[in-house]
């Protein structure tokens, strides 16, 4: 079955939007002026330009393939089953932790009201057994939301969208109007602070590790749409640009309000150790802190609608990924099983325990997001790779949008993907290598104990070893080049300045590699066919 070309520019637009403004706004504010200052205004420029290049590399590929848990299909398409695996492990991980990481955000939000729920530690806020137990409540709602099937999340997700992007707005609108002291952001003869007090590194590091680029990474529902956008040579790219532009604006809006309607008394310690009453909901306590009263509790209504609605959208999509890596092979095909609502149920099980477990390896909602930050770009990473090897196995396929450019914007796009990450610094990288390596685990324990009998009609015999070959200097070169960087926890061996053109070579290098190694074109087209026929494709 053929979908239907319904949705035009605006519906595509709202979609992405919608995926874009979820919980990072209610939080990224605060960590990215602690890491950066004033100049955290740069990293919400450098993060959403940044995500602008990988986004339209997807609309190509996504317009290739208007195929539900997309993402999980294209590295199988182009690399074969291990590469696909360990790339789809990763974005189930991103998603999976996602779950947690909106939870926790309502969580936090609402301990401001209910201190029962959380307490701090070492100054992070964190949990308390209460907090745990509502946590995990919180989780079987959003599960069952997503019991009563596709068409009750698409008409709840209509007026959820709307309302995240009316609040974040008003809220930019009300701090100007209430308090707004510019010399807060260091650029007066008169201002005590400074405009960038942590210099080129605070700000690179907010990029990654105070929620900028988590911010953006929403972007992906737009072209998730583009089977069924009216005009997607069009739309689709335009939809992408204008979203991620307003976003932007939003978001830079946001952090210039919040800095300059700053109390004196919040910054006497300096914009590290910024912090006033209220902060484990930093919007709404800074709305108090200037007698905003009313929009304190908007901001409380928000922190329950804004992360709560996108994770309901992560609980969905996640579980896709899952059944589309148990029809690929890559899964038990149990939790291919969809229930009479039209929803994977087990898949969505398993997510909730392994969502419950990715509570424990981090503390504070700072630490979840800098994790998920660079896994997320790590697995979107794979965009540009796929769309430079299919232009070589399959170029006679149909490309409702083509990119144009598009050997030098691919490579633009996986270039930035591995700055991003490598700005995370080594203290996340190496928990990213670890997560790799519990993948390809899983991999040789599901596909050789099993003795390939997870799927024999998929490409079950062919593990496709040789064309995962660019994968281990990947990862291997990237985390000595992270241990002896200048960003958290790395050793400041590779002086600022110059690890931009170490990244860039090395980057190249793989870029080469990976295009290299990629299935010959008739390997390709089976793997793509076999799928294709599974999920109903054209």
């Amino acid at each position: 079955m053929k979908l239907k070309r319904s949705i035009g520019l605006f519906g595509i637009i709202c979609a992405s939007l919608g995926g874009i403004v979820g919980s990072g706004w209610l939080f990224g504010s605060l960590y990215a002026a602690q890491m950066a200052g004033p100049a955290s205004l740069i990293s919400w420029l450098i993060g959403g330009v940044s995500i602008m290049f990988l986004a339209l590399t997807f609309a190509e590929l996504s317009t290739m393939f208007p195929i539900s848990g997309g993402v999980a299909a294209f590295p199988i398409f182009t690399h074969g089953k291990l590469v696909g695996f360990i790339l789809t492990w990763i974005t189930w991980i991103t998603y999976v932790v996602s779950i947690s990481q909106e939870v926790q955000s309502t969580i936090l939000y609402m301990g401001n009201r209910y201190p029962s729920l959380i307490q701090k530690v070492d100054g992070i806020n964190v949990f308390t057994s209460t907090g745990y137990i509502i946590c995990f409540l919180t989780m079987l709602v959003l599960i069952l939301l997503n019991s009563f099937g596709a068409k009750f999340l698409a008409n709840a997700n209509n007026f959820i969208s709307t309302w995240k992007l009316l609040v974040p707005f008003l809220v930019v609108i009300m701090f100007l109007m209430t308090s707004h002291n510019v010399d807060n952001l260091g650029l007066t003869s008169t201002s005590p602070h400074e405009f960038a007090p942590y210099g080129i590194n605070g700000i690179f590091s907010a990029v990654a590790l105070a929620g900028v680029v988590y911010s953006f990474c929403g972007f992906q529902h737009a072209a998730l749409l583009a089977g069924e956008s009216k005009r997607p040579q069009r739309d689709i790219p335009l939809a992408l640009i204008l979203s991620i532009s307003i976003c932007i604006v939003l978001y830079c809006g946001l952090q210039y309000s919040f800095i300059t309607a700053m109390p004196d008394s919040a910054l006497a310690n300096g914009f590290k150790n910024l912090s006033f009453a209220g902060d484990a909901g930093p919007l709404a306590g800074l709305a108090a802190k200037i007698g905003i009263f009313w929009l304190v509790t908007v901001l409380y209504i928000d922190a329950i609608v804004s992360p709560l609605g996108t994770g309901v959208l992560y609980v969905a999509s996640s579980a896709r990924i899952v059944q589309t890596m148990s029809q690929s092979g890559n899964a038990p095909k149990i939790f291919a099983k969809i229930a009479k609502s039209g929803i994977p149920m087990r898949a969505i099980f398993l997510n909730l325990v392994v969502s419950m477990l990715a509570f424990l390896p981090f503390s504070g909602w700072k630490a979840i997001v800098s994790f998920l930050s660079s896994a997320l770009i790590f697995s979107f990473a794979v965009g540009p790779i796929c769309l430079i090897a299919l232009r070589k196995q399959q170029p006679n396929r149909p490309r409702p949008f083509s990119l144009p450019f598009y050997p030098l914007l691919s490579f633009i796009a996986f270039y930035v993907c591995n700055l991003m990450i490598y700005w995370s610094g080594w203290n996340v990288v190496w928990k990213l290598a670890v997560t790799v390596i519990a993948g390809l685990v899983v991999f040789v324990i599901s596909n050789h104990l099993g003795k390939n009998s997870i799927d024999k009609e998929h490409i079950a015999n062919k593990l496709d070893y040789k064309s995962a070959v660019w994968l281990i200097p990947y990862m291997l070169i990237f985390c000595v080049l992270s241990y002896f960087g200048s960003f958290d926890g790395g050793q400041k061996v590779i002086p600022l300045g110059w690890d931009f053109l170490v990244l860039g070579v090395f980057s190249l290098f793989i870029f080469y590699l990976s295009t290299k190694y990629c299935l010959p074109a008739a390997e390709s087209e089976k793997n793509t066919e076999a799928l294709l026929a599974k999920k109903g494709g054209n």
